[in-house]
C-alpha cells in the first residue's frame, strides 16, 4: 500500500467500490459478516483461512462495483512503522476516529507496551495457528495462534477507533489492508515451514457465512479450499527477508525430560510460574504456553509475561499478548505461546516467570477488566554434556 502511486488503479477501484457499498448496504454486510462470533473466525485455528475467504469475496465486490476486473487488495506492510498517507490523507480511505495519526510509529507504540518487532514465522503449526492443549483443536476450547495473537491483534489495537473493536473494525479502509498482509504472513509462513502438515481436523474445518460478488450467499467450504492463493487467483511476492542460521558445535545429548507447571495466581490479574534451578539448566526445550482469560468486553488490555533469574534485576525474557475486545464474546478465550525463549538465557538459578494484565498503553481509559484464568506451562527439556 504505501509503495503505490496515489493514482494506482487498485486505489482507483477501491474509491469508486467504498461510497457504492456504502450507500447500498454492502458495507454494513461485511462489518455485519466479521461481528458475527458464531463463526469462531477469531481466538481459534480458524482464523486465518476464514479471513483469507472474507477477503476473496470483499476484493471480488470492488472489482465488479468499480468496474476494475484485475482489481487486487493492497497489503499494508506494518514494517513501515506508520499508517500510509494514502489512508491518512484521503477522504474516501480514511475513517473518523482513529487513534494513530501521521506521526505515530508502531514501533513506539510496541515499546510502550512491553513489545517489540518478533517474527512468529518459524512458530509451528500448532503455535502459529492455534491448537488446543488436548491437541485435538475441535471440540469446546479453542486457541488463538500467534498468527492471530501477535501483529493482527497489536495494530488493531495501534490503530484504535473501528480498529480497535472487532465488531466495528471492518468499517476502517484499513482493515482490509491489514489483513491482506496478515494473509501475506500465512504465505510467508508457509514458504519457511513447507515440513509443516495441517491436521486432518483442521482441513475438515466447514467456514461460512459469506456473501458473493452481487450481495448473495457465498458458498461454505473447507479450509483445505483455502491453502493456495492460486486458488484464489492471485499471489504474493517471495519474501525478502533472509533466515536466520546459527552453526554450533555438536555436543553429546544426556537426557530429555518433560515438564509441567501451572500458574500460581497472586491476584485476578496477575500470577508466576517458578521454574527450578535443575530444570531452568536445561540447554534446549520446545515449551508452549496455554494462557486463558477473561478478556474486558469493552477496552484493549495486554499479557505481560517476563522471566529473570531469582538473582537478577532485569528479564531475559519477555512477550506480550494483546487482547483487543470482542463485543458480545463472554466466553474466555485461549491463547497458544511459544515460549522455547525460556531456556535461551543460560540461568543456571530459579526462574520466575510473572504474568501481569495491563491495559493498553495510550488506547482507552487507562483500566481494564481482563481477568486471567491460568496458565500452563509444558515443556520438553533436552540437556547435553
Amino acid at each position: 500500500m504505501a509503495e503505490l502511486p496515489v493514482d494506482h488503479p487498485d486505489l482507483a477501484a477501491l474509491r469508486k467500490a467504498i461510497p457504492l457499498m456504502r450507500r447500498s448496504g454492502a458495507w454494513d454486510t461485511q462489518i455485519a459478516i466479521h461481528a458475527d462470533i458464531s463463526q469462531r473466525h477469531h481466538s481459534s485455528w480458524r482464523f486465518l483461512p476464514w479471513h483469507r475467504i472474507q477477503l476473496f469475496w470483499f476484493e471480488r465486490q470492488v472489482a465488479r462495483l468499480s468496474g476494475y476486473k484485475d482489481f487486487a487488495l493492497p497489503y499494508w506492510d506494518w514494517d513501515g512503522d506508520r499508517i500510509p498517507d494514502v489512508m491518512l490523507e484521503d477522504p474516501i480511505l480514511s475513517v473518523p476516529g482513529r487513534e494513530a495519526g501521521p506521526d505515530d510509529r508502531l514501533s513506539a507504540f510496541m515499546r510502550s507496551n512491553g513489545q517489540s518487532y518478533t517474527g512468529r514465522v518459524t512458530d509451528d503449526f500448532s503455535t502459529f495457528f492455534g491448537r488446543a492443549r488436548n491437541q485435538n483443536g475441535a471440540g469446546g476450547q479453542y486457541y488463538s495462534g500467534s498468527g492471530e495473537w501477535s501483529g493482527h491483534n497489536l495494530i488493531h489495537g495501534f490503530v484504535g477507533g473501528d480498529m480497535g473493536r472487532l465488531d466495528r473494525s471492518p468499517n476502517d479502509p484499513l482493515f482490509w489492508m491489514h489483513h491482506a498482509n496478515i494473509d501475506r504472513v500465512w504465505t510467508v509462513w508457509r514458504e519457511r515451514n513447507p515440513q509443516e502438515i495441517y491436521p486432518k481436523p483442521w482441513r475438515d474445518e466447514v467456514l461460512g457465512g459469506f456473501v458473493d460478488a452481487y450481495g448473495r450467499s457465498a458458498p461454505s467450504t473447507t479450509a483445505a479450499a483455502t491453502l493456495n492463493t492460486a486458488s484464489f487467483g492471485y499471489r504474493y511476492a517471495v519474501d525478502p527477508t533472509p533466515l536466520i542460521l546459527f552453526a554450533v558445535a555438536p555436543r553429546k545429548r544426556l537426557k530429555d525430560q518433560p515438564a509441567s507447571w501451572l500458574m500460581q495466581q497472586t491476584g485476578p490479574q496477575s500470577g508466576f510460574i517458578d521454574i527450578p534451578t535443575e530444570l531452568a539448566a536445561a540447554q534446549k526445550a520446545s515449551a508452549v504456553g496455554y494462557l486463558d482469560v477473561a478478556p474486558d468486553p469493552d477496552g484493549p488490555s495486554v499479557i505481560r509475561l517476563s522471566a529473570r533469574g531469582v538473582s537478577q534485576s532485569a528479564p531475559f525474557y519477555q512477550d506480550a499478548v494483546v487482547l483487543v475486545p470482542m463485543v458480545g464474546c463472554t466466553s474466555s478465550q485461549g491463547h497458544r505461546l511459544n515460549m522455547n525463549g525460556l531456556w535461551s538465557g543460560g540461568v543456571n538459578e530459579t526462574v520466575r516467570l510473572s504474568v501481569e494484565v495491563t491495559p493498553l498503553a495510550g488506547r482507552g481509559g487507562g483500566t481494564t477488566t481482563t481477568r486471567l484464568l491460568s496458565l500452563v506451562l509444558d515443556a520438553d527439556l533436552t540437556f547435553f554434556e
